[in-house]
């Protein structure tokens, strides 16, 4: 109930006021609204956990041992990711690839993986579903082992704090629009899943 929380919002005009009045970002609003309702330690040990749920997920997508493996169902669908995460090192250690073409190159072999596992009933997070679990998981595992090690080691920031602004912009989603596929269709899964990633990237970098 908004009365639970300290700082309530129900829009972004709300969300921009707190944050100018109280001199926070959207992940410290967010973080004081969840000790809210559970202490500090707990809030981020969820945090934590979400964040290990998510990278497991895309490790499992990418193992080597489920090459050439043929995903459920009667289609015959071969499983890609692992095969374009092997190319894909390949391509790095060579140096083959910069710029935009290797951040999308990565983002796609993350995302892939986790569709992939969700396809086999593997477990995933859903942000804001399952249908586009991949996209937050991609964009948060590419800032983890890509960007974050060349940023200066004081602005490094830990995966709550994109988790924590990537809700804020999924609650606005549920709030102002719709995130279910069976209601708005694809765009507004996928939609809220890229304006969630992009919150979270934001607010890390």
């Amino acid at each position: 109930k908004p009365r639970d929380f300290p700082f309530p919002f129900t829009s972004m005009c709300d969300l921009v006021r707190i944050c100018q009045e109280q001199g926070m970002s959207l992940s410290d609003v967010m973080r004081k609204n969840e000790e809210g309702l559970r202490t500090p330690e707990e809030v981020e040990a969820n945090l934590a956990e979400i964040w290990r749920v998510m990278e497991a997920c895309v490790d499992r997508g990418l193992a080597k041992d489920k090459m050439g493996h043929e995903l459920p169902g009667p289609l015959g669908i071969m499983r890609r990711a692992p095969d374009l995460y092997a190319h894909a090192q390949g391509e790095d250690s060579e140096g083959l690839v910069s710029g935009l073409m290797d951040e999308m190159r990565w983002l796609s072999v993350y995302a892939l993986a986790v569709m992939e596992e969700n396809a086999c009933m593997g477990q995933v997070v859903t942000a804001p579903t399952n249908g586009a679990a991949g996209v937050v998981p991609a964009v948060l595992t590419y800032y983890m082992r890509h960007l974050r090690e060349k940023q200066p080691a004081h602005k490094r920031s830990p995966p709550s704090t994109f988790l924590l602004a990537a809700a804020a912009a999924g609650i606005l989603a549920k709030e102002r629009a719709c995130i279910s596929g069976a209601v708005g269709g694809c765009q507004a899964e996928v939609g809220t899943a890229s304006a969630m990633a992009a919150a979270g990237l934001c607010a890390a970098l």
